[in-house]
């Protein structure tokens, strides 16, 4: 017998099945638990947003008790990346400050709904982060995150193709709210979605799957302009330019924006001629009709944005641009976005009589707007302001402390200086302050800055299609926090949990080491 040499000693135990079993079963919990959540989130979405207590407390006790359960399961967290306990342990002293201002609170069952709240959403990004096992699930993730947008960005259709079947339910009766009950929301999940879309039709290389990628992608556009929401659609932009830079694909990524907005300019352009579609006091006939001409309408953009971006592939597959040609596409489409941003900025100017009137714009009174068209050129920042200065003052009286976790309701009850009633500040970092101190916002906005600031500066050390795909989550995860500067996505559960858990795959994958690269894009071959 011939002698088999180890680290100690000459013979070493053979591992038998039985042993490595708990390995592969650990990586198969692993699996599910990813799956479950994001169940949990699309079951969200389509169910109100889980705004109402009764919706949200239950799918908090099963996150929480999914996470006691993943903490007795030996393994599960054995590959956490060190940045990964970093960004926990600031969600926990979140989580643990407002959990400790049941001491002090102004209501103490607000408090302990806003613990409970902060606990599932720092549950999902644990269990998220540590679920993720290989680069092959991020694909898969991202694939699924859409799906669900999907699901949301269909209904919201029906709302305005179909309305008197699928009512609008939004302040205004007009912008499309779909099932999560707030149009601001909506906007955003919608630009999550488009940017996981845009990211994973760079990186296909399948002929029909890019076409059905980009449909997808004019389908989360048309409902975003209809939700009339201008956070949702600047934060798209601004998330859209950084993963630009980010990106290593950025020509073929620009083309593939361009594909998409010839046929949803024209769609745009279709819909202003359907006054229905924005006016709640319209007739059932008149917004049935409306809602059949944006149906044929929408057909027919589907199907010319699915032909181009078939056709770019075909064309790009076979014949490789020149250097000097790339560099005088990419210059057209930067300067083509300069002066459309620049000429938008001027015209909006214009419309106010000025710079300073345009100013003076965004501190009106929001009771002065006329409708959800007139909303998307408004710079009204509506009664956001004062829900800013009434929060902040009570900061200030309070500084370490706050008044208690989830409780500006009460602060704004006392001190409003308008009629209005508001249970949020409308300002996910200073909510934090105004309601539970000074520690508390570092933590969150310590959270937030590190997440960002790690992600994207690995996404930019990257290469291939890591960089592609880490780029594009670092996109979806600035749209969320970006936009929660002026809303209150935290308070709609299933958009949050859709945050995290992006936040946690986006972090994982970040943290691994370089790996082989699959085949290039298109455009970058050869």
């Amino acid at each position: 017998m011939s002698e088999k040499t180890g680290p100690v000693g000459p013979w070493v135990k053979r591992e038998s099945p039985k042993e490595r079993r708990p390995g592969r079963l650990v990586t198969v919990f692993k699996a599910v638990v990813l799956l479950a959540l994001v169940a949990v989130t699309a079951y969200g979405m389509l169910n109100r947003g889980l705004y109402a207590d009764e919706l949200w407390l239950p799918v908090a006790a099963g996150v929480l008790a999914l996470m006691v359960v993943t903490l007795l399961v030996r393994g599960y967290y054995q590959d956490m990346p060190r940045i990964g306990w970093i960004l926990v342990a600031l969600m926990a002293a979140l989580v643990g400050i407002k959990g400790l201002s049941l001491l002090w609170t102004v209501s103490e069952i607000e408090t302990l709904k806003e613990f409970l709240r902060s606990s599932m959403y720092l549950g999902a990004f644990l269990m998220a982060m540590a679920a993720l096992s290989s680069w092959r699930q991020v694909g898969s993730m991202m694939d699924a995150a859409m799906l669900v947008v999907a699901a949301v960005a269909g209904y919201g259709l029906l709302q305005k193709i179909s309305p008197l079947q699928y009512p609008v339910y939004s302040v205004d009766d007009v912008s499309v709210d779909s099932t999560l009950d707030y149009s601001n929301t909506l906007a955003t999940v919608l630009g999550m979605g488009v940017v996981l879309a845009l990211a994973r039709l760079t990186q296909s290389n399948n002929v029909a799957l890019r076409g059905l990628l980009a449909a997808l992608i004019l389908v989360f556009l048309t409902v975003l302009y209809l939700t009339a929401s201008r956070g949702g659609i600047a934060s798209l932009g601004v998330a859209v330019v950084l993963m630009l830079v980010l990106s290593n694909y950025r020509l073929q990524m620009a083309a593939n924006l361009l594909f998409v907005s010839v046929p949803g300019a024209w769609l745009v352009w279709r819909m202003q001629g359907l006054g229905a579609l924005w006016q709640a006091d319209a007739s059932d006939g008149q917004k049935l009709a409306a809602g059949v001409e944006l149906r044929n309408d929408l057909v027919i953009a589907l199907v010319v944005a699915f032909a181009l971006q078939c056709g770019y592939a075909l064309l790009v597959s076979r014949y490789d641009l020149t250097p000097l040609a790339r560099r005088a596409i990419g210059g057209a489409f930067l300067a083509l976005v300069a002066v459309a941003v620049l000429g938008g900025a001027l015209l909006v100017a214009d419309q106010y009589g000025g710079v300073g009137k345009a100013y003076d714009a965004i501190l009106s009174d929001p009771r002065g707007d006329t409708g959800a068209r007139q909303n998307l050129t408004s710079l009204s920042i509506g009664f956001r302001e004062d829900y800013w200065k009434v929060a902040w003052e009570e900061w200030k009286q309070h500084p370490l402390t706050g008044t208690g976790a989830g409780t500006f309701q009460y602060t704004w009850f006392r001190e409003r200086p308008v009629d209005a009633g508001v249970k949020q500040v409308h300002n996910l970092y200073l909510e934090q302050g105004t309601e539970t101190g000074l520690f508390a916002f570092l933590a969150m906005v310590g959270f937030s800055g590190l997440l960002v600031g790690y992600t994207a500066r690995q996404a930019w050390r990257s290469s291939g299609h890591r960089r592609l795909l880490l780029s594009g989550l670092v996109a979806a995860v600035v749209i969320y926090l970006l936009s929660s500067v002026i809303e209150w996505h935290w308070y709609l559960p299933p958009s949050t949990l859709l945050f995290f858990i992006l936040s946690g795959v986006t972090v994982k994958m970040a943290s691994w080491k370089e790996r082989e690269q699959p085949e290039k894009p298109y455009e970058e071959r050869g």
